[in-house]
Formats: structure tokens, C-alpha cells, sequence
């Protein structure tokens, strides 16, 4: 399933704060405390992904202008490791108030997204279905990952003094920083200011009924503040931290921006993630490919080439998907070009194909008789989108290697007076 542009918006924001304020932190870590601080983050990350049974991650992220909340992103994830499934609750609110709500299950069998009260999408996975959505990723396991560290252990080396760490009576080392605008570094003070400005930018783009100041120019990093707590176990049980900024807007009013971001792990070998009994709901069940026997029916689409300075209607492409059972799609693709066009466009598709409800991809025979993959999947308000002769790649996405057929592939549904 496809995030919606709110959504995005949404995560986009909350990653953007986590990055800024941990990177922030961080940076005051330096020296003994620093190479602790990075070595618990790294270790959690680790057992996170394969040797925690079971565990709760609690995020946060809020954004304020002048003072007054603009965004705040929550979510609560259960992981279970062993079983393989998790569960996911994110709430957002908006500036006036608006609140959207999201509850998600995932297991290598199903995904299950809740709308509304009692109505529920059941999604069948696939056994090649990626199982990010349930199953931890540490980081640092990224090819980038090991550069990225070199980089920012460079920028900031001369921060040491700025964090503490002290050791609690019962085993737990809490760190602890604060950076003022004269103590934070140039250059790491002009790449927040750049990217707390795109943020600023990116919301106002999509949320117009925000207050968001227009911020120009003069800004720059005010405050930093950040605490870490790791447990007597070794994992990093929880990390606040806060950026503020100060910019001026075109009229040279002074704004403070102010982005927050707290990480908990908790109920590590206690939280149940629990699948949920769909008794008496309602439920749509839908397939990985997102096509059902409401898609049974003939698409359309013009055959259009550029001559002679214009746009030429040459034919018609159609695909007609004819059932939708037993976990597969059958259908035909075929291309009508006018007589008249023939010589212009001398090799029209027509095959027959069967997609499996959980794939995109299918297998077909090019006019020339070759073997190729296409893709079939939905398109906006009830059309279905093909391309044909694509590559699959081991991700699960694919490029097209369709060459000038003056291929279009969104073709719209037709429907029967």
C-alpha cells in the first residue's frame, strides 16, 4: 500500500527532527562519552533486530514555531521477533487541532490496516514480500553506514567537553549536553539551519491553513539539548533531545523554531503483539497487487505518435481483465492500429496472460515472439496501469525496457451505458 501525501508529509517531518536532534546530540558525545553513547546506540540496534524476544518502541516527534505546536508525530511499535509480527499505532496532530489516527498489523502472512472503528483491509502477503514492515533493520548495517560515522565523528571532534555522564546506583549511565549558539560549530550550524529551513518550507507547502512563518534569512542554531539513559543491560532505554532555532521572516519579525524528538525502548521480553480477532467486522481482503473482481472489465487507452510537428491518434491499446479467482488474474492486452498507420507502428502487442494475485509481474510473448515480463497494478479512481517488457529487480522494483513504442501505460476503465 501506497503512503498518501499527508502521510508522507508526515514522515518525512519525523525523520527529518530525529536526524537533527540525535545528530545534534550526538555531536556533544564526544570523546569517553561519545564512543559509549555511539557503542549503546549501535548494540541496541543490533539485539533490536536479533536477540530481543519481543519489545515496545515509543517515538515522538513535535515541531513548534513562536511557542505553539505545529506537528507532532507518535507512534507506538510492537515487535516480535520470534512469532515474526508487529504492530503499529501512529498519531498526528495538526495545528487547530486536526488529528489523524493509524493502526497497522503485519506478519508474514498478512498485513491488516484498521479504518475507522470496525472496518479493516486484510492484505495477503506473498512469500517474496519484503518484511521490512515487521522485522527490525539495524542502520548501521547499510553499506553507507560505516562513511557516514567517519564523517561525523570528523565534523565534530572538538565537542568533547560539552557532555556528562554520569552512573546511577542502579548500573544505568545517563548522558546528558547542552550547546549554546556560540558553541556549536559553523559548519554544522549552517547544514541544521539549511534543512530546519526546508522543513519549514515543505510544511508550508502542504498545509496552508497552518501559520508557518515565511523564514528568509539571519538563521541560525540557538540551543541544543539532549539525555540518554542506558540500562544496566547495555541497551539504550531512552533519548530526548531538542533543537532550537532562530530565523527572521521577509519582514523582519524574529521567529524561534523549535524541533523535539524523544526514543523509548521498553517492555523488552513482556510486550504481546496480539493478531486481531475480525469477528462481526467488516473487512475488505485484498491481495499484495491491490486487484480484485471489481477490476473485472475493459481498459482503454489511445495510441498516440508525434508526425510531422503533431500528435496522431493511431489506434487503440485494450486490456480486459476477464476474471479475478482463486488467487489469480486472467486477462488479454491487444493493440488496434488504423490501416492507414500500419507502417508507422508495425508490430501491435496481443497475448494473453495470468497474474498471480500476490505478484506485479507476469510473463508474456512479444509480436516477435519473444518471452518478456509486464506489470499490472492499480492506477487512480478504478484505472489500472501496465508496462510491458520491464526488469525486475531483487528488491521488488523494476525499470522498463520498453524503447520508443510510444508506450503509455495508464489506461482507463470502460464502462457500459
Amino acid at each position: 500500500m501506497k503512503l498518501g501525501k499527508k502521510a508522507m508529509t508526515a514522515l518525512a517531518f519525523a525523520v527529518g527532527t530525529c536526524m537533527f536532534v540525535s545528530t545534534a546530540f550526538a555531536d556533544m558525545a564526544l570523546g569517553t562519552g561519545y564512543d559509549r553513547l555511539k557503542e549503546t546506540v549501535k548494540y541496541t540496534a543490533a539485539q533490536m533486530e536479533d536477540g530481543l524476544d519481543n519489545y515496545t518502541v515509543e517515538w515522538l516527534a513535535e515541531l513548534k514555531v513562536d511557542d505553539e505546536t505545529v506537528m507532532q508525530v507518535s507512534t507506538v511499535k510492537k515487535y516480535d521477533t520470534r512469532k515474526k509480527a508487529a504492530e503499529d499505532l501512529t498519531v498526528t496532530k495538526q495545528f487547530f487541532g486536526q488529528t489523524e489516527t493509524s493502526w497497522s498489523y503485519f506478519d508474514s502472512e498478512a498485513y491488516i490496516y484498521k479504518h475507522g472503528d470496525d472496518q479493516y483491509t486484510v492484505v495477503e502477503r506473498d512469500a517474496r514480500d519484503s518484511d521490512e514492515a515487521y522485522v527490525f533493520r539495524s542502520p548501521f548495517r547499510d553499506e553507507a553506514a560505516e562513511d557516514l560515522e567517519k564523517i561525523v565523528d570528523a565534523l565534530v571532534g572538538n565537542l568533547k567537553e560539552y557532555v556528562q555522564v554520569d552512573e546511577n546506583a542502579n548500573g544505568e549511565r545517563v548522558y546528558s549536553g547542552t550547546l549554546t549558539q556560540l558553541q556549536v560549530p559553523a559548519l554544522i550550524n549552517a547544514v541544521s539551519s539549511f534543512y530546519m529551513k526546508q522543513i519549514i518550507n515543505e510544511q508550508s507547502r502542504y498545509h496552508h491553513d497552518v501559520p508557518l512563518p515565511d523564514i528568509k534569512k539571519d538563521i541560525f542554531v540557538q540551543k541544543v539539548t539532549g539525555t540518554a539513559v542506558e540500562d544496566a543491560n547495555g541497551l539504550l532505554k531512552s533519548m530526548r533531545g531538542e533543537i532550537t532555532f532562530s530565523g527572521k521572516d521577509s519582514r523582519d519579525v524574529t521567529h524561534e523554531v523549535a524541533l523535539h524528538v524523544m526514543f523509548k525502548l521498553k517492555d523488552v521480553g513482556t510486550t504481546a503483539v496480539v493478531k486481531p480477532d475480525l469477528k462481526g467486522k467488516k473487512v475488505e481482503v485484498s491481495t499484495a497487487n491491490g486487484l480484485s473482481d471489481k477490476y473485472v472489465g475493459t481498459y482503454k487507452a489511445n495510441i498516440v505518435i508525434e508526425k510531422d510537428g503533431e500528435f496522431v491518434n493511431i489506434g487503440e491499446r485494450t486490456l480486459e481483465i476477464d476474471s479475478v479467482q482463486d488467487g489469480i488474474i486472467r486477462g488479454r492486452y491487444y493493440e488496434t492500429v488504423k490501416p492507414e498507420y500500419a507502417s508507422e507502428y508495425p508490430e501491435p502487442y496481443d497475448f494473453t496472460f495470468e497474474l498471480s494475485a500476490n505478484d506485479y509481474f507476469f510473463t508474456y510473448k512479444n509480436p516477435a515472439g519473444k518471452e518478456e515480463t509486464g506489470a499490472l497494478h492499480p492506477g487512480a479512481n478504478g484505472n489500472i496501469y501496465l508496462d510491458l517488457n520491464v526488469e525486475v529487480h531483487d528488491d521488488g522494483g523494476y525499470s522498463t525496457k520498453a524503447g520508443e513504442r510510444w508506450f503509455s501505460g495508464d489506461l482507463i476503465r470502460v464502462f457500459e451505458e
